[in-house]
């Protein structure tokens, strides 16, 4: 009964299953779920990632005749163009008569496909097989991330295809899968479509994010620029951007796997001078300073064998809490550290989760770094720390603490997807508060001091008229990668939020290696004027 299941009723099957027309498995191939953005300003939502059936061209090796398989390959190459690194490799395979299936070229148009047919090469078919397509092309790419080969398996990698790959792929029972094979051919396997994912990223707001990175880019001369904003509220990012941007649908013609990297989520930084509202914040929580608690600024700060200067080194004299973050004085972050102490101090930075990950979903999220304050005591780096020196975050990890001062205190879990469906069921995600490391009072208290940062301190150009604006630049070394030390590049940075005492977002812009202009003060507070002004118009929110 089994060999007359095999070779009678299922006889056919199994002839084109060892040809390598792999069609009829197809079929029982899930299809993957489509990824779509919000689109608050247009249609209810925006299809960033699908799947379509493409041409591809395999061969069935035992049935090219022997000393032709190079001359096959130079065929095809002819209109496939076949890479010049794969054709010793494909040239092993069609050699290998034992061998019943070799892919040759994936993603062929509907005129290749037809030219491979006119062949009509003995062993060489062509056949549809489900591709990820992404109609945005670069939009959006690095929180997309990409459906790629692991062998012959296809998987998301990065992004929010590898975090969700297993709900996007779908499913098909096994078991009902080998009963369809080897008993009853028209009993169907049971199929688990992939699921539909939207996110929380708002197209609107995504496309000036992008835009205007591209126009930093530009202008600045830059290796490298990124964006997060965020509902502080609720945690949900409504647009998180990074440059350089890749095809997520050539994926495969990227120089390193490095420009597949999320700089938002996956890399580090040492942030400088837009840290100095968290160690303020700290002071102030602990009663340690206040607003109006004031200090002699002698333009640097003794500290063992260390001297360390303002940014400009100047000295300005009785400054109060809140001029220390006006004019961004280092002198000050050191003296609201001090008065904290080291183990206050520290203990606030694990409060503010900096410590840790956000647990944002998306995949390969990079671990913080304050180990200088952790495993040591020493003078020195308590007082770099306080100014976001010999500390290193994510920009995502960065921002999410920050926000407990745009939210009441409270740090919110930052999440990408709004929603995923499946089966006719929804599952919405639902805000999570992660920790309030500062009272209600202590964060309006800085609310109060980083809008007078933007009316009255060197970040004035991200004013926008009618509305009250909180923020805080930086300007940032980095350090050496081959030893201790600091090289010539900086980083430019500024985080803020608005409205100030209502916000509907908060964000933070991060430029690598600027050129032809020194201080974040000039090349990102107008940027995130622009940037802000048009996400309060978006949203509609009127003037204060």
């Amino acid at each position: 009964m089994r060999l007359y299941s095999l070779q009678i009723i299922n006889g056919d099957y199994y002839s084109a299953l060892a040809l390598g027309q792999q069609g009829n498995y197809d079929e029982f191939i899930p299809h993957r779920g489509e990824i779509y953005l919000q689109d608050n300003a247009g249609a209810d939502r925006f299809l960033i990632a699908t799947t379509r059936e493409m041409p591809m061209v395999y061969a069935v090796p035992r049935e090219i005749e022997t000393g032709f398989e190079r001359d096959v390959l130079n065929a095809l190459d002819n209109i496939v163009d076949i890479d010049d690194k794969e054709t010793e490799t494909l040239l092993r395979r069609l050699e290998n008569k034992d061998s019943t299936y070799t892919a040759l070229a994936r993603q062929l148009t509907e005129e290749q496909a037809a030219r491979v047919k006119e062949l009509a090469i003995d062993g060489i078919y062509i056949r549809g097989e489900q591709v990820r397509f992404y109609p945005a092309g670069n939009f959006a790419s690095h929180l997309l991330g990409f459906v790629g080969f692991t062998g012959d398996a296809k998987e998301g990698q990065y992004g929010v295809e590898g975090y969700y790959n297993s709900l996007l792929a779908g499913k098909v029972s096994e078991n009902d899968l080998l009963n369809t094979f080897f008993a009853v051919p028209d009993n169907e396997p049971i199929l688990q479509e992939g699921a539909t994912i939207e996110l929380t990223i708002d197209y609107g707001v995504q496309f000036a994010v992008e835009k205007k990175l591209y126009e930093l880019m530009d202008k600045l001369d830059a290796d490298g620029a990124s964006a997060i904003f965020m509902d502080p509220k609720t945690g949900e990012i409504i647009a998180m951007a990074s440059l350089p941007s890749f095809d997520p649908n050539t994926y495969n013609e990227a120089q390193n796997a490095g420009l597949f990297l999320n700089d938002n989520t996956q890399a580090v930084f040492e942030p400088g001078s837009i840290f100095k509202p968290i160690t303020l914040a700290a002071a102030i929580d602990a009663g340690a300073v206040s607003p109006q608690t004031t200090y002699t600024d002698e333009g640097h700060v003794r500290i063992g064998s260390y001297t360390i200067a303002n940014f400009d080194g100047r000295s300005n004299g009785v400054q109060t809490m809140t001029q220390v973050l006006e004019k961004s004085l280092n002198t000050g972050a050191i003296f609201a550290q001090q008065e904290l102490g080291k183990k206050k101090f520290r203990e606030y930075l694990e409060a503010f989760q900096l410590d840790s990950i956000t647990g944002v979903d998306l995949s390969g999220e990079a671990t913080n770094n304050i180990d200088n304050i952790k495993n040591t005591s020493r003078d020195i780096n308590f007082a770099t720390a306080s100014f976001g020196q010999g500390i290193a975050f994510t920009p995502l990890r960065l921002l999410t603490s920050f926000s407990a001062i745009a939210n009441d205190g409270i740090i919110m879990r930052p999440y990408i997807v709004s929603s995923i469906r499946q089966d006719g069921q929804e599952v919405k995600t639902e805000p999570k508060e992660m920790a309030a490391p500062i009272s209600a009072r202590t964060a309006s208290r800085l609310v109060s001091m980083l809008t007078s940062v933007i009316e009255n301190g060197f970040d004035r150009k991200a004013v926008v008229p009618g509305y009250n604006i909180a923020g805080k630049t930086g300007t940032a070394q980095v350090p050496n990668a081959d030893g201790p030390g600091y090289s010539d590049k900086t980083i430019h940075s500024f985080v803020g939020f608005a409205p100030s005492f209502n916000p509907r977002f908060i964000g933070i812009i991060k430029v690598e290696n600027p050129h032809g202009i020194r201080f974040a003060a000039d090349s990102l507070s107008p940027a995130f004027r622009e940037l802000a002004s048009f996400i309060l118009q978006y949203y509609k929110i009127p003037p204060q």
